[in-house]
Order: C-alpha cells, then structure tokens, then sequence
C-alpha cells in the first residue's frame, strides 16, 4: 500500500472526526486509527524495497557500462595490435588504440555519474517523502497523546 494514501486516509480521519466543542481537538476512534497506522507500518517495507531495487538496478547499470567499457578497450588493444602487426603501421596504431581507450574511460565515466546522480536524485526524493510522511504521523500521535492526557 502506498505511504501517501495512508497518510491521506489518516488526515481525512482527523478532518472528519467530531470536534471537541472550544478546542482544537478532534476525537478519534482508536480502532480506525490503530488500524491506519498499521497500514502505515506496512507500506514502509514496500517503500524500503524500491529504494532497494533502484540501487540494485545502479549497480546493475554501471556493471554494464563496465564490461562495455572493458569489451571496448580490448577491441581497441586487439585493433592495435592488429594494425602495428599486419601492416607496420606502430604510431597510428598506437594513437588509434590510445584514441579509442580514452574515448571508452571517458564514456564509462560520463555513464557512472549519470547513473550515481540519477540514484542521489531518486533516493533524495525517497527520503523527503519518508521525512514528511514521519513528520506528519508524529504530528497525528502527538496530537493523540495530547487528547488522550487532557482527557484524564
């Protein structure tokens, strides 16, 4: 279940709940609250295992980037040596070869940092929504706590 209808469940309940007359409290059945924070502590498992999987797919993604990265610098060493074998040609061989190894370092680079960004950014947004979602739940307990000793 996702954390955000929960949390939008658990406001609808406190907005609609009856009114304690010249106050700002509200009164809550503790069933249906109970209730949503369970829904709430189930939708945090659900939430923890797509931020897992994002990373997952990072490490997946730059594993690939690397072994392309690798596959291109072994053609171009084989390319190379080819060239400096086969026809003699041992300083445009070594410049293409040279060439062609930097071009795969700088591209696998590029790609690490767009994925690693790409991870910051997902996980970044995660835990604003983690954040607020916590923030909001304390906010209803307390509120809860503060009904519950002025109610004594």
């Amino acid at each position: 279940m996702d954390m955000m209808f929960v949390v939008d469940r658990l406001e609808s309940l406190v907005n609609s709940s009856r009114r304690v007359p010249l106050s700002s409290r509200v009164m809550i059945e503790e069933d249906d609250l109970l209730a949503l924070i369970e829904q709430l502590r189930q939708s945090v498992p659900t939430e923890l295992k797509q931020a897992k999987r994002i990373m997952q797919e990072r490490e997946q993604i730059i594993k690939s980037a690397q072994a392309e990265a690798e596959k291109i610098v072994t053609m171009a060493r084989d390319r190379a040596e080819y060239m400096i074998n086969s026809d003699g040609w041992v300083t445009l061989a070594k410049e293409r070869g040279e060439q062609m190894l930097s071009d795969a370092q700088r591209d696998a680079q590029s790609t690490r940092e767009e994925i690693e960004q790409y991870a910051v950014e997902v996980l970044g947004n995660l835990e604003q929504q983690l954040q607020l979602q916590l923030h909001q739940v304390r906010n209803g307990l307390q509120e809860l706590h503060g009904q519950h000793l002025s109610a004594r």
